[in-house]
């Protein structure tokens, strides 16, 4: 992955962070940003790298390209309503994450582009 795409993931999961943290409905403070194996392993990263303050974290739940942000106010029975934040991803060439904002698609649908 060129340099340029690694920042603009690394980017993208800035935004996600700071959106989370304008609109967390408990008040929290992002701490962990769930991804797909896949999107993990080809963004070069690995389980437990520390991206803009977040931890990646793998999560068979999240559909490729997107990403969850979960914070540290969420009531543990909702960890599966956490914000999460639809990702754009360019099937064709290097593929990067661009934030568009909260999803209001059901959860793990993925949008391509």
């Amino acid at each position: 992955m060129s340099l340029e795409a690694s920042g603009k993931n690394m980017e993208a999961v800035c935004k996600a962070k700071e959106a989370h943290n304008n609109t967390c409905p408990w008040g929290g403070n992002a701490t962990e940003v769930h991804l797909t194996f896949f999107d993990i392993d080809r963004l070069g990263w690995e389980e437990g790298d520390t991206i803009c303050g977040l931890t990646v974290v793998g999560d068979e739940k999240v559909a490729t390209g997107m990403m969850r942000v979960t914070c540290d106010a969420e009531p543990d029975g909702d960890k599966d309503e956490s914000e999460e934040v639809e990702e754009v991803v360019d099937a064709v060439s290097e593929r990067e994450l661009v934030p568009v904002g909260p999803s209001t698609v059901p959860e793990h649908t993925p949008s391509w582009n």
